[in-house]
Parts: C-alpha cells; structure tokens; sequence
C-alpha cells in the first residue's frame, strides 16, 4: 500500500469519545489559527460535494471577530457562511504564488489541500453555483450523520465497523468499554483490525441466518455477527455486533425493531423513527421535541410526514 493510500485511509478512520457532529465547541477563533497555522491570506470553503461556496481572506475575519459581543452569538457554520465571499478569478491572481491552500467545510474542519490551480478552476466552475442550497444541503447532512452516530452509539450492544479493506470506522463506547474490561487500555485500533482479519483467531460457529456471518474471536473470547454495510448495491463493509456470550439461535434485536431480513437502511430508518417518537412524547410540542432532537421545526414536520408518525 502507497503512502497516500494509507494516509487515505488514516482520515477514513473515525474513532469517537464523544458526539463527532455537535459544534457547539467550535469557536470563530478556530478559524483565525488556520490562516496562522497553514500561513495563508484566504481559506476556500466548500460543500460535502467538493463545491467551492466561498472564501475566508484573514483580514475580514480578523476584523468581523473585533466585535466579540455579535460573534460569540453565532454557530461556526453560520460565522463561516457569513463571511466566505465569492471571489473572481481576477480577484485570486494576487494570491497565484501560494502553491497549495488549506479547504476547510462550513465547520471549519480541514478538508485537505488544494493547489492554485485547483482554485482557480473552482472558482470558474462555482459561477452559477447557488451557495444557500450548497450550505443548506451540508447542514442536512451534517444532522443525518449526527443522528446515524447518536444511533450507533445507543445501540445496547458493544458495536465494531470496518470498511470493505478492513480498516476501523467506527466502534461505540459498550465495545470501547468491553475492550479496557479486557486489557486496561484504551483500544489499540492497529490490533483489532488484524484480530478481525486473522482467519486463525476467527471460528464461524453458526449459520442459521445465511444472512448473518456468527463468529467466536479467540484472542478476544467474545461472539459477534458481521453485518455488511451496503452502498449502492455493493458491500462497502460490515458492521460487527459483539457478545461475551453466544446468542444461540436467538434472533439480533434492538428495542422495538426486528432486524430480520431488514437492510441496514432499513434498521436506521425504524431507529430513528423510534427516536423521533420519543422526543415528541417527551416535548411539551413540536418546537420543543425540535429542539431536543436538534432539527429545525420544518425538518422534524418532514420526517413525522415521513414516517407517517401520529401527533396528538
């Protein structure tokens, strides 16, 4: 494997302490030590498609942060929104010696590098581009992932995903737990891939299900079923639910969904339908149990239309 396909697949890797998709911690400072950190004048700021929606220049930032009392009252996305500016191309050939710039998405979080020339041309193929449907469609996206994570992560089962090269995406805090339980520390990612994949420590003890893969880890003496994640028809991965015992022929369950015979879409959906239900139970109306879930108030009527969920 090259240098840039591991540290491809290092960035894949996603191992969470705590809620990856809140930024309530994100502060518009965070911003100003990128253009110090990467010692740039501007920051180009694009969608989750890889669309250029604006760009941050250092010295408007620095300025619009001199009035603490208005900043400090806007989300990270909304700071960055309001201050990347489209740019023409005539308007980036001052800046044509910078050989690479830091991207950043309206999150402020680091999307890699792009060369001049990579600029320029986003900045030719952005005109038309609308930047509110651009920064609306990654707000969405970023409480999709939000709320597959709160999923995976209130799973009553210790939960361990790889991706098809068998490299770490995710694992929840039962398994994090199981793992220190076992060895004092805290998970060695490196480790369990191989303890995965090492046909000699991995026995297939039961196929009742032709759907579920059941194994018996040795070196870890736990059970677990390999899942696979699918993404456009194709296995991307799979998902590993672990016991320290053997489910025998009991059937996968979570609290009120079935899983058998379902697709992974499908677990989701009724999870968060779930989900849903009891935010609207537990909000005095709508707009609180909005809250709650941390959607906007027509994001949470499009998802009750969804789900066909009764309000009383």
């Amino acid at each position: 494997m090259s240098d840039e396909e591991i540290k491809k697949e290092e960035v894949e890797t996603k191992e969470f302490t705590e809620n990856p998709f809140d930024h309530q911690n994100a502060r518009p400072e965070d911003v100003v030590r990128l253009f110090y950190i990467h010692d740039v004048p501007i920051i180009p700021v694009v969608s989750k498609r890889g669309m250029l929606i604006g760009i941050l220049k250092k010295q408007g930032i620095i300025s619009e942060l001199s009035d603490i009392e208005r900043v400090e009252k806007l989300k990270i996305d909304e700071f960055i929104t309001r201050n990347a500016v489209k740019m023409s191309f005539d308007d980036l050939i001052p800046f044509g010696k910078i050989r690479e710039f830091v991207v950043i998405n309206i999150f402020g979080e680091v999307q890699g590098k792009w060369s001049r020339i990579q600029l320029f041309t986003a900045c030719d193929n952005s005109k038309g581009t609308n930047q509110e449907n651009e920064v609306k469609k990654q707000q969405e996206d970023q409480v999709l992932d939000w709320m597959i994570y709160l999923i995976l992560e209130h799973i009553p089962r210790a939960l361990y995903a790889i991706n098809e090269k068998g490299r770490t995406i995710f694992y929840n805090s039962h398994f994090e737990n199981m793992y220190i339980e076992k060895y004092g520390t805290e998970v060695d990612v490196a480790m369990m891939e191989k303890l995965f994949s090492d046909p000699m420590k991995n026995e297939l003890f039961s196929n009742a299900n032709e759907n579920d893969l059941s194994f018996h880890n040795d070196e870890l003496d736990i059970f677990y079923e390999k899942i696979p994640l699918m993404s456009n028809e194709k296995k991307s991965g799979f998902l590993i639910f672990c016991d320290k015992k053997s489910s025998g022929s009991e059937e996968l369950r979570l609290p009120g969904v079935d899983l058998r015979e379902k697709s992974l879409q499908e677990i989701v959906e009724a999870v968060e339908r779930h989900i849903i239900v009891d935010a609207i139970r537990k909000g005095k109306n709508l707009d609180e149990s909005a809250e709650i879930l941390k959607l906007g108030r027509q994001a949470l009527n499009s998802k009750i239309k969804k789900f066909s969920i009764e309000v009383k």
